[in-house]
């Protein structure tokens, strides 16, 4: 995967459209954003929409809104989420 900065991306969209990219902000080190083709979009959500594949598949690695065991102290987190 590709990381790249908000102004490179803006720059080299078009060729960026085939890749799986994430878009960084530099200065604060966050996370911004993920370009998806679409064929690993299509086939991200057809293995989401399988329950098997969540509890057995690589969904079952992560936590958060696919785990009904999640825990949190984040007092905005559980506001929203309860």
């Amino acid at each position: 995967m590709l990381e790249i900065s908000i102004s490179e991306a803006q720059a080299k969209l078009t060729k960026l459209l085939n890749k799986m990219v994430v878009i960084v902000d530099k200065k604060s080190n966050n996370k911004k954003a993920v370009i998806l083709p679409y064929e690993e979009y299509s086939n991200l959500v057809s293995k989401a929409m399988d329950k098997t594949e969540l509890q057995n598949g690589s969904f079952n690695k992560f936590i958060g809104l696919l785990s009904n065991s999640f825990e949190t102290d984040d007092k905005k987190y559980n506001k929203i989420i309860k």
